[in-house]
């Protein structure tokens, strides 16, 4: 039962990755120019809860604090990730001032939960998940319905990926399935160079000259 349940995770992550490649690349608008994304998640042994954890969006300039909690006795370690504009990457409570996209991460000790690609790679350092992180934060995180769908994923993939992990099995079926993804993505990646926001800004820059 659990295994179908992996399985169609899957399949929807491979649906709604090509929903938003089809959507996003028809001419789906970008954040207005001057808001950025913040992209928030923590490992399994605490969690974020201010301003929680998903995706949110914010204007340029905005400082944002940053509250991470610990379950039980597991102490808070730092923040990772794009962590150039954090005010202290060591307090649990701290802030961030938004003036791009930005992924970061609360790691707390003991805590290693990963998501899906992850467990099923066994590492975050492979190629494949390269091409993931990168089809995230250049394409999916340039409209709202990426936005929507990287939120979705942070939420329901901790458990999966715990699952993956506790079922060693799985991982070379799940990484078959993520073929079609990781395929996808490089394609779009090279097919793309540059970001869709930076696309948009500069057809839109083009429009005014050409107006």
């Amino acid at each position: 039962m659990r295994l179908q349940v992996v399985r169609e995770s899957i399949l929807t992550v491979a649906i709604v990755l090509t929903l938003s490649i089809g959507i996003t690349g028809c001419g789906y608008e970008a954040l207005p120019e001057g808001q950025y994304t913040l992209a928030i998640s923590s490992s399994r042994a605490g969690y974020v809860n201010s301003p929680g954890e998903g995706v949110f969006v914010y204007d340029n300039g905005t400082v944002v604090e940053l509250v991470a909690n610990a379950v039980g006795n597991s102490p808070f370690v730092e923040w990772t990730g794009d962590v150039d504009t954090i005010a202290n990457v060591k307090a649990a409570s701290t802030t961030i001032r938004m003036d791009d996209d930005y992924s970061i991460r609360a790691n707390f000790e003991g805590g290693g939960g990963c998501f899906i690609a992850t467990a099923a790679y066994g590492t975050a350092m492979t190629e494949e998940i390269q091409i993931l992180r990168d089809f995230r934060d250049e394409y999916l995180l340039m409209s709202p319905l990426g936005i929507g769908f990287v939120d979705i994923y942070y939420r329901i993939s901790p458990s999966i990926a715990d699952f993956i992990t506790e079922h060693p099995s799985l991982k070379p079926i799940v990484r078959t399935a993520l073929m079609p993804v990781v395929a996808m993505g490089r394609i779009v990646l090279d097919v793309v160079p540059q970001s869709a926001g930076n696309q948009a800004q500069r057809i839109n820059q083009l429009w005014k000259q050409e107006g």
